[in-house]
């Protein structure tokens, strides 16, 4: 038996909420448990809500430090992005 060929799928796509700490709201672009915003300073950061064992992470921007958790849905799937500081 050949070993399947691999099948080149498109990534899905979809938007979710940025809440910044003083309440204002943009959009990012996710897919799966990743996603990607741009900072207030208007650095384009990327994120997960997960790592592989199930331990959470943030990211912090590199010019403004302000730090960002990308949180999941029931399904594992990234559902919005909160600056935490």
């Amino acid at each position: 038996m050949s070993p399947r060929a691999p099948v080149d799928k498109p990534l899905v796509l979809f938007e979710v909420d940025v809440n910044f700490l003083d309440g204002s709201v943009e959009k990012a672009t996710a897919e799966g448990n990743n996603s990607a915003w741009k900072c207030k300073c208007d650095k384009i950061l990327v994120g997960r809500c997960y790592y592989q064992f199930g331990d959470t992470c943030y990211t912090v921007c590199p010019v403004c430090e302000k730090k960002y958790r990308v949180f999941k849905d029931s399904d594992k799937r990234a559902c919005k992005v909160d600056e935490i500081s």
